[in-house]
């Protein structure tokens, strides 16, 4: 699933990025056992609703129910397989995730975790109104050893952030 991985490059300088603290690698999403009940659960809401609509007013919701489909649809192609890995890297000047380029350190406030019997993530949050927060599987890291990587930057540790209620649903209910 995940595993940390322990690279010989760990110390050595990578130029523009700076010397890389730490890496791992990482699922997108932590992967959830979606078993039939979880399929006839999704198709009872997605389509029942569908139908509430167009029971409701038959000569208007085409084009409310048809975007009902089509979403259910696209949601459910897109996390078809889900498990995508990815290798995480913290370096002294920013984060790469996958094949992506360096994020920079300067994006981010601040970092906080996100710790529970089911997840462990790294949250990197950013208070501009345009900016996702970035979550990150831990893995089997120890959270001691991303406050460490992250002294070293001086990226300030938020303490007592909590999870914003969409977020929390959205692990709760396996979406």
């Amino acid at each position: 699933m995940i595993e940390e991985t322990n690279h010989n490059m760990i110390s050595e300088d990578n130029g523009f990025y700076g010397k890389k603290l730490v890496s791992w690698k990482a699922l997108d999403y932590h992967p959830y056992e979606r078993g039939i009940g979880w399929y006839i659960t999704f198709g009872l809401l997605t389509f029942g609703t569908a139908l509430v609509i167009f029971f409701t007013d038959p000569a208007s919701s085409g084009v409310p129910v048809a975007s009902i489909c089509l979403i259910a649809a696209f949601y459910l192609w897109v996390h078809r397989e889900g498990e995508e890995e990815h290798e995480i890297s913290l370096f002294e000047n920013g984060i790469t995730i996958g094949d992506g380029g360096l994020i920079p350190w300067q994006r981010f406030d601040g970092y906080w975790f996100i710790e529970d019997q089911h997840s462990r993530l790294l949250v990197l949050e950013s208070n501009i109104w345009n900016q996702d927060r970035v979550r990150i599987l831990l893995g089997k890291n120890k959270t001691a050893k991303i406050i460490n990587a992250m002294e070293k930057i001086k990226l300030k540790r938020m303490r007592g952030k909590r999870e914003n209620g969409f977020d929390l649903w959205s692990r709760v209910l396996r979406l």
